[in-house]
């Protein structure tokens, strides 16, 4: 096309993409913070793909509509702008409003497949709408197209750092009227002087865009299973009380007091703990705080799962606690005597909480006299301090389940691999203990997954018996593991069978096990071969030589997660969907677990909605039919696009290792 057939670009063009382009950045990015809170997941390739279908959507209409757009872009342009200033905070708003839930319940798998599909759609055209400045801008500079690519690349670069700033002062739910400010900002720049219309225009979508939010304010919808819901309707019902939220970029961290709260992890009937504070990060219960002022009121920690490992620390144990929000755990370090105990958890936010509006909530526990608070990511502390403990608890993995459908699996966790775990095993002392506790799930998964963790640990470290070096036992609610670096003696073992019988736990595996210990006193469904339950079957297998075998025979995938598959999670296996079905019947769902399904089908859409928007217009294009050559340039440019979607997702991974939260 010459020259002459092109509009001159209006006034102050360039400072509209700088500006759209940091809208749409800063978009994406707080998309993924909203979700976080709102879902199970902060979904970066939901988010993604919605941008990505959006920008290419956009540049199969503008070649459609190329002839009529050069006449009238300058005010097309002008008209784009101020539409993306408004579809940001108005699709956001909308979408809030979609009831579009995690858990994919059987009875309602089809419908909340469709409330997705058009969660993703509507999400999709800001984005659309927004390219569509960036490329018509393109389309009319000439020989300054370079000025304009690197006025949105600028515009991108300040738009992520921007996001995450105002975190920190903005809720979450207003973000994105934030970012339709700012693409606002943008539609002033190309306000030219003497051109009243365009002027009334701007206050036109302004006024509109303002009553849209006072009629319908931003909100965010919490899927209605998570915890953050439950307690809003109990705050509603007048049973719960929101003492305190901190927003930032890393988490939305609230909590509530209930005189009906009792809820302590794995606490047996023997114990009756006092009221509880809970603490909700980003809508998930995270941790409980005991309403107590003294390590004398704190009885109730002795009766919980955690507290069998300390009958085996050597006395006064230094002791490491990987992920501890609640301060449950340091009261009962705080009662067995603990020397030292190191409180790591990654919310720096949450420790001023704990000293300031939750202080008189048991938050007074982390100022205790030898206790220490750090906010770092438990994987990078332990790869970096020089300090070795007798006792190692990963707190992060304690749960009763995997839950949400297994779409937890989505999410990365870099403590829990073989690597993560080697740092924490390089940390123990000589009699050191590796300690977790975890729900019991039927058929089991997470403490499988976990134990073949540990037993490729220690085969990497070079023990030659790693069945010497474990100990598991279990009540009715959970399993504790207990990985030690020395091997356990008899006089070892001889503890545990003793504490088994003072706490009334079940064992499940140590060196010299007796048929006659095992499934009992709480029982669970037998082994395969009859002997003991299904856990002390997975133990026998993965000590064994058979244990290959036996991690690609089970229903689960439980495979040791590493560093290049940080997916602990994760324990969806496709081969198995049919035995669950047949087992389950019209339930299998319920016990299935969906993470790596709900990517599946997600590439599935969206490489069926992009070919649909992007490629199918083209057919219409004579100028499109006309080029020569097509498959050369369609592989060309998806190679481009495959190319640098793989650098960034890799990029997205490793550097959420390194920062520890996928927003930063």
């Amino acid at each position: 096309m010459t020259a002459a057939a092109v509009a001159t670009p209006c006034r102050g063009f360039m400072w509209a993409v700088g500006f759209v382009g940091a809208a749409l950045l800063g978009f994406e990015i707080t998309l993924m913070r909203v979700l976080l809170v709102s879902s199970y997941h902060h979904f970066a390739f939901l988010v993604i793909t919605a941008a990505l279908l959006g920008f290419g959507a956009s540049g199969s209409a503008l070649l459609l509509l190329r002839p009529w757009l050069i006449k009238r872009a300058n005010g097309v342009l002008f008209a784009l702008t101020l539409a993306t200033a408004a579809l940001i905070p108005v699709a956001a708003a909308l979408a809030a409003c979609i009831p579009a839930d995690a858990v994919l319940l059987p009875s309602v798998f089809w419908q909340q497949i469709g409330y997705w599909l058009l969660y993703w759609v509507l999400l999709s055209i800001p984005f659309f709408v927004g390219a569509s400045v960036i490329g018509l801008a393109l389309m009319i500079t000439g020989r300054a197209v370079a000025r304009v690519y690197a006025a949105n690349l600028i515009g991108s670069a300040a738009g992520a750092i921007f996001a995450p700033m105002a975190m920190y002062c903005v809720p979450p739910q207003w973000l994105a009227v934030l970012m339709g400010a700012i693409a606002l900002v943008g539609a002033l720049g190309m306000l030219p002087p003497f051109r009243p219309r365009r002027l009334i225009a701007l206050v036109a979508t302004f006024a509109a865009t303002a009553a849209v939010l006072w009629l319908a304010p931003p909100h965010i919808r919490t899927d209605q299973f998570k915890d953050a819901a439950h307690l809003e309707r109990l705050r509603r019902q007048g049973t719960a009380e929101q003492i305190t939220e901190r927003f930032g970029p890393r988490a939305v961290i609230s909590a509530y007091s209930s005189d009906a709260f009792h809820d302590l992890p794995f606490v047996s009937i023997k114990g009756e703990p006092p009221t509880l504070t809970a603490v909700i990060i980003d809508g998930h219960r995270a941790g409980s705080l005991l309403n107590i002022g003294s390590a004398e009121e704190a009885g109730v920690v002795d009766h919980t799962l955690m507290a069998f490992p300390y009958g085996l620390a050597p006395e006064r144990p230094a002791v490491l606690l990987l992920g501890e929000i609640g301060g449950g755990n340091v009261w009962l370090a705080t009662r067995q005597a603990a020397s030292t105990i190191d409180v790591v958890q990654p919310h720096k936010a949450l420790y001023a909480l704990m000293r300031g509006p939750l202080r008189e909530h048991g938050g007074l526990v982390f100022d205790r006299p030898g206790v220490s608070t750090t906010a770092a990511q438990p994987r990078h502390f332990v790869e970096h301090t020089a300090k070795h403990y007798d006792l190692i608890q990963l707190v992060t993995l304690e749960s009763l389940a995997t839950g949400a459908s297994g779409l937890r699996g989505l999410g990365q966790d870099y403590l829990v691999t073989v690597e993560g775990i080697t740092a924490c095993f390089n940390r123990l002392s000589e009699r050191g203990m590796l300690v977790v506790s975890r729900g019991i799930q039927t058929p089991p998964r997470d403490n499988v997954k976990l134990l073949a963790t540990f037993v490729e640990v220690l085969r990497r470290a070079g023990v030659g018996s790693p069945s010497r070096h474990v100990v598991v036992v279990r009540d009715y609610l959970g399993v504790c593991t207990l990985v030690r670096k020395s091997p356990w003696t008899e006089e070892d073992i001889e503890r545990v069978r003793h504490l088994c019988r003072e706490h009334q736990l079940t064992p499940v595996w140590f060196e010299g096990i007796r048929p006659e210990e095992l499934n009992h006193p709480d029982q669970l469904p037998e082994a395969p071969d009859g002997v003991g339950d299904l856990y002390h079957y997975a133990a026998r297998q993965l000590f064994s030589s058979a244990s290959d075998r036996f991690l690609d025979e089970w229903v689960f995938d439980v495979r040791p997660p590493t560093d290049h598959r940080p997916f602990f999670y994760n324990f969806c296996r496709l081969s198995a969907i049919r035995a669950l079905k047949q087992a389950f019947g019209d339930t299998w769902m319920t016990r299935a677990e969906l993470g790596l399904l709900f990517v599946v089908f997600a590439i599935v859409l969206a490489s069926a909605v992009g070919g649909v928007l992007i490629l199918t217009p083209l057919c219409w294009s004579s100028e499109a039919r006309a080029q020569t050559r097509k498959c050369v340039t369609v592989g060309y440019f998806a190679s481009i696009g495959l190319g640098y979607l793989i650098l960034e997702m890799t990029y997205l991974s490793r550097l959420t290792h390194l920062i520890g939260d996928p927003v930063l």
